[in-house]
C-alpha cells in the first residue's frame, strides 16, 4: 500500500521495456508500427538504458544484430519509493518523457513514470489549476515569521492551499513568498494587506467576476475611505 506521494503511486507498469536479447529488427518494426521513440532496455532484469528509434535505425545498417550488441549511455533512473517532489530537483537530467524507475535495493526495472504525469501531480498537489488566487508578498529575509503572514491571511478569510518563497536578487536582503489562496473578497484581502504594510508584488485574479464587478468593488472600497 502506498502511504506517502513516491514515484511508485505513478508508476507505469505497461510501457513497452525489452531484454537485450531481443533484435535491433525487431524492436525496430515494433517501435516504428506502435509509434514509440524510445524504449526501456533491460539485461536479465535489470536495467541497461533507453535506446531511441534513430540510434535503432542507424545501428541496424552496421554489423549488430541484438540490442546488447550495442553501448548504451549510463541513463539516470527513479527509485519506486523516491518521493515525487525530491525527483524534481533532477527532472533535468532525464531527456526523455519517460523516467525508468527501479528498485532500490536490487536494481531490478519496474516500470516507468512519465514526465506528463509528476507535472500534472504538481498542478494537483500545488493548486496551480482551477481560480484560486495568486499572490506573491516581499517580505525581509530574516525577522518575519511566515505563521505571521498566514494568520492574518485567515484572519481575513482566505485559505492557504500551498506555499512557496523565493529570494528576488542574489543579495538575499528579501524573500517572496509566493502562495495560492482560496478567497471570498480578492480585492478585499488585497487592501488589507496594503494596510498591514506588505508589499504585494502580484495578485490575480482580484475578482471571481467580470471587470464591473471589479470596477464596483473598488468604487465601494474609495466610499469607505472617504468616510
Amino acid at each position: 500500500m502506498v502511504l506517502n506521494d513516491s514515484i511508485q503511486s505513478s508508476l507505469d507498469v505497461s510501457y513497452p521495456a525489452f531484454e537485450d536479447s531481443k533484435t535491433i529488427q525487431e524492436l525496430l518494426a515494433f517501435m516504428s508500427r506502435e509509434g514509440l521513440f524510445c524504449v526501456p532496455v533491460c539485461h536479465k532484469g535489470r536495467f541497461s538504458g533507453i535506446v531511441h528509434l534513430d540510434e535503432l535505425e542507424k545501428a541496424a545498417e552496421g554489423a549488430a544484430e541484438k540490442l546488447r550488441d550495442l553501448n548504451f549511455p549510463v541513463t539516470p533512473s527513479a527509485t519506486a519509493d523516491e518521493h515525487v517532489l525530491a525527483l524534481f530537483s533532477r527532472m533535468g537530467f532525464f531527456p526523455e518523457t519517460i523516467i525508468p524507475v527501479v528498485d532500490a535495493e536490487t536494481g531490478d526495472y519496474l516500470g516507468i513514470v512519465h514526465k506528463e504525469r509528476l507535472f500534472m501531480r504538481m498542478v494537483e498537489v500545488f493548486h496551480l489549476a482551477g481560480d484560486s488566487m495568486t499572490l506573491e508578498l516581499e517580505v525581509p529575509a530574516f525577522g518575519l515569521n511566515v505563521s505571521e503572514v498566514i494568520a492574518v491571511l485567515e484572519k481575513n478569510d482566505a485559505t492557504v492551499l500551498s506555499f512557496g518563497s523565493y529570494h528576488p536578487s542574489p543579495e538575499g536582503e528579501s524573500r517572496v513568498l509566493c502562495m495560492r489562496l482560496q478567497v471570498h473578497d480578492a480585492y478585499h484581502l488585497v487592501k488589507t494587506l496594503e494596510q498591514y504594510g506588505y508589499l504585494i508584488r502580484y495578485a490575480a485574479p482580484l475578482s471571481g467576476g467580470d471587470d464591473e464587478d471589479l470596477r464596483e468593488k473598488a468604487l465601494e472600497f474609495i466610499r469607505v475611505m472617504d468616510l
